[in-house]
């Protein structure tokens, strides 16, 4: 027969445990709003210079105006790619929602519109690994 304090001592472990599965559960969910957050930012940003890249004209005289914003896009595209190489950003369904926007920026947007020396250099190292990582 137990005696009173062997009642207390499982029901305190019970308590524990459920306390430590909620907190696990709290922290999961935490980390996965702070990584929406951070992806919504950098999403923001990128929408907001693809505007206002469309609104420079075509003529050439704007070229290095427009080779600006792109390397404001280049940096926030390679902040993102940071992030998911170093994985803190890991949700799964995060990852594969952004593969084919990281494959449309670097087949659409960086290969044709990055200069030579930005392609070639070691600038953006973050956005091609993550690129070449995507592409296998």
């Amino acid at each position: 027969m137990a005696i009173p304090s062997e009642y207390i001592q499982i029901v305190s472990a019970g308590i524990y445990s459920i306390a430590l599965f909620y907190t696990i559960v709290t922290f999961r969910r935490t980390k996965r709003l702070d990584q929406i957050s951070l992806l919504n930012k950098i999403f923001s940003d990128l929408r907001e210079l693809d505007r206002e890249v469309a609104n420079i004209s075509s003529e050439s005289k704007y070229d290095d105006i427009r080779s600006q914003w792109y390397s404001r896009i280049f940096n926030s595209v390679n902040w993102l790619s940071f992030m998911v190489n170093e994985k803190l950003i890991n949700d799964k369904k995060m990852l594969e929602h952004i593969k084919p926007l990281i494959m449309n920026y670097y087949e659409n947007v960086f290969l044709t519109n990055a200069s030579v020396d930005e392609r070639n250099s070691n600038l953006y190292l973050d956005f091609k690994k993550l690129y070449q990582t995507i592409k296998k």
